[in-house]
């Protein structure tokens, strides 16, 4: 069970001149650079790294935002997770979705609001609204006939 977590580095860069025409692409990528045991209070500190690579039309580097920090986790099967990542520097599967999860989504929120602030796209797709052919009236009508 995830417990805690703590943001330790945030690094941002972004080109000072981007051409309007530029078409941006995005690539993510979350690592798990270490784990940590704690006797004393029975959790281990995962620590981990999410880079954001902002690239132009000539594939060449716009913009990078980089967060680094760490997951602290705690349970009963500390010992077994701790032992394998100590023999293979992988993560146990018991553990594998929840902690790149909740590093994911943490470095992914500071990230979109740094990337807003360097005037760097989003990094994940914004919802769309789609405007229809229809009047208001139209649509209401067209509801309460599939009530």
């Amino acid at each position: 069970m995830i417990i805690n977590y703590l943001i330790s580095e945030i690094n941002a860069k972004r080109e000072k001149v981007i051409a309007p025409e530029t078409q941006i692409g995005i690539a993510n990528n979350i690592t798990i650079t270490n784990i940590e045991k704690e006797d004393k209070f029975k959790i281990l500190k995962f620590s981990f790294k999410f880079d954001a690579a902002f690239t132009g039309n000539s594939a060449d580097e716009i913009g990078k935002i980089t967060v680094e920090g760490l997951i602290v986790y705690t349970g009963d099967n500390i010992e077994k997770i701790y032992k394998t990542w100590e023999d293979s520097k992988k993560l146990d599967e018991s553990v594998t979705e929840e902690v790149l999860q909740s590093s994911l989504n943490i470095s992914i929120l500071e990230a979109m609001s740094i990337a807003k602030i360097l005037q760097l796209p989003s990094i994940l797709p914004m919802p769309k609204v789609s405007a229809s052919n229809q009047s208001s009236e139209e649509t209401q009508k067209h509801e309460k006939k599939k009530k």
